[in-house]
């Protein structure tokens, strides 16, 4: 089973979301990230500063999750949006923009589909050389429009029911 065309809609179609990390008091820390979907995997990764505080919070407690929507400025009824909660790994440490492709083989899809979605982004950035690339394990997707809401589990094996 795939999950439904809605939230893989959104998760496909949109590029910029809210990543929700807790430290080891469950002390929320709230950030927008720009993102990529791994639907074959149930996985999502975004990339940011080994340094910043998404990093040290995953260090302390790995539970995490990422908000991603659509506003409807005119009607509210028509917002609509997908919330994926799991867990998160640092999969890459170094100067993630600058590595020689062949040193990302596991990553090398995730890489090369940042490298041309946010090539903009990339080019008109100082790049820290500190980058790291964290992978959201996806357990949960709850899909919502208005005030409709659905959800589907993810098994350990990218399954979903």
């Amino acid at each position: 089973m795939k999950i439904p065309d809605e939230m893989r809609n959104i998760l496909y179609g949109n590029y910029f979301g809210y990543v929700c990390t807790c430290n080891k008091k469950d002390q929320q820390h709230l950030t927008p990230v720009f993102f990529v979907y791994d639907e074959q995997f149930q996985k999502i990764f975004f990339i940011t500063n080994e340094k910043s505080k998404k990093v040290k919070n995953i260090s302390e407690n790995p539970n995490i999750s990422i908000t991603v929507d659509i506003r409807d400025p005119v009607n509210p009824f028509n917002n609509e949006g997908v919330m994926a909660q799991g867990t998160a790994d640092i999969t890459e440490k170094g100067p993630i923009y600058f590595l020689p492709e062949e040193t990302l083989q596991l990553y090398r899809d995730i890489y090369l589909e940042f490298k041309s979605k946010y090539q903009a982004v990339i080019e008109n950035r100082q790049l820290g050389e500190n980058d790291v690339i964290v992978q959201i394990n996806i357990e949960k997707m709850v899909y919502w429009k208005g005030p409709h809401f659905k959800s589907v589990r993810i098994g350990k094996d990218g399954s979903v029911s």
